[in-house]
């Protein structure tokens, strides 16, 4: 695989997380927007060095036997450094004991883990990177509430400008997450507060992934302000995918399944029409302009108002 191709959390699995390929499902499972994001491989393991393009000076039109113009192109080194995703899992000897002792304890927690670790990765994603970034640029359209709303977000992936990053050398033991447990897997005093000076066994889970948006102005922006009362306009809309310069298959629209209730359905639901014969109402839109939707309850809560 070449460094700079971007992957999704499944296609990453394939790769490389040979023994446990289905931790990445577990992983993705309620994150539909988590299973979306693109990833490429971070180019020094726990962070990653990226050239930002400031300023262009490209070809120009000459008369013949006349000098070419001067071509410069000037830019920075980015550096985004990776933060570690995992936790530790404690149980007490005897309740381990009774589930046919610890291994298989901690295997029967471990899709839990990875699906509320999968939900919190995708919330921390899309509030803290990608929206965060069109709300400093200023990529904000006011679909008009007074109070906490819901909100639309366009996000183009680039392999440059706006990717995930994940460090390729932690999949030395072919699973998603690095898995150890401490003291050798041995009885131990447990430091969780609930179980503190019992003694039982721990299962740690580590991985490292990162979020490189170097050009939020072009590829991230959002509707703001959604209710119950209130949707955008079909030319916010248009002019919000406009913004990141939308191309089918790399630019996805990510929102609750709420605001997609109020903000986008309402388009299609003006224009039902019903026969006899019809058994299912279809009122909801899964495209728009040949832009994916994809909607997540882990973002479905309202945020507060945005002031445009």
């Amino acid at each position: 695989m070449s460094d700079n191709l971007m992957h999704t959390m499944h296609e990453i699995g394939v790769l490389y997380a040979r023994k446990q390929p289905g931790m990445i499902d577990s992983l993705t499972e309620d994150a539909p927007i988590l299973k979306m994001i693109k990833f490429i491989a971070a180019t020094h393991g726990l962070w990653n060095v990226a050239e930002k393009l400031n300023d262009i000076t490209g070809p120009g039109f000459v008369r013949f036997d006349a000098p070419l113009p001067q071509l410069n192109v000037t830019s920075d080194l980015v550096t985004t450094e990776l933060q570690k995703m995992g936790g530790s899992l404690e149980v007490p000897t005897d309740r381990a004991l009774r589930f046919g002792g610890p291994q298989a304890y901690f295997a029967r927690k471990q899709n839990y883990i990875l699906k509320k670790a999968g939900m919190d990765a995708e919330v921390q994603i899309v509030l803290k990177n990608l929206l965060k970034g069109a709300l400093v640029e200023k990529n904000v359209f006011d679909a008009g509430g007074s109070s906490a709303g819901w909100f639309i977000l366009a996000c183009r992936f680039d392999p440059e400008l706006n990717v995930g990053l994940y460090d390729p050398k932690q999949f030395s033991q072919g699973r998603l997450f690095n898995i150890s447990f401490p003291y050798d897997g041995a009885e131990h005093y447990l430091k969780t507060k609930k179980y503190e000076g019992v003694l039982g066994y721990s299962v740690v889970y580590r991985a490292h992934f990162g979020y490189q948006l170097l050009d939020a102005k072009r590829t991230v922006a959002a509707i703001v302000n959604i209710d119950e009362d209130h949707k955008p306009t079909v030319s916010q809309i248009d002019e919000m995918l406009a913004t990141v310069r939308a191309q089918s298959g790399s630019t996805h629209l990510f929102m609750g399944p709420k605001a997609k209730i109020y903000g986008i359905n309402p388009y299609k639901e003006n224009h039902i029409w019903l026969v006899n014969n019809d058994t299912d109402a279809k009122t909801r839109i899964e495209t728009w302009n040949g832009i994916n939707i994809v909607t997540s309850y882990n973002i479905d809560n309202k945020i507060e108002h945005v002031n445009v």
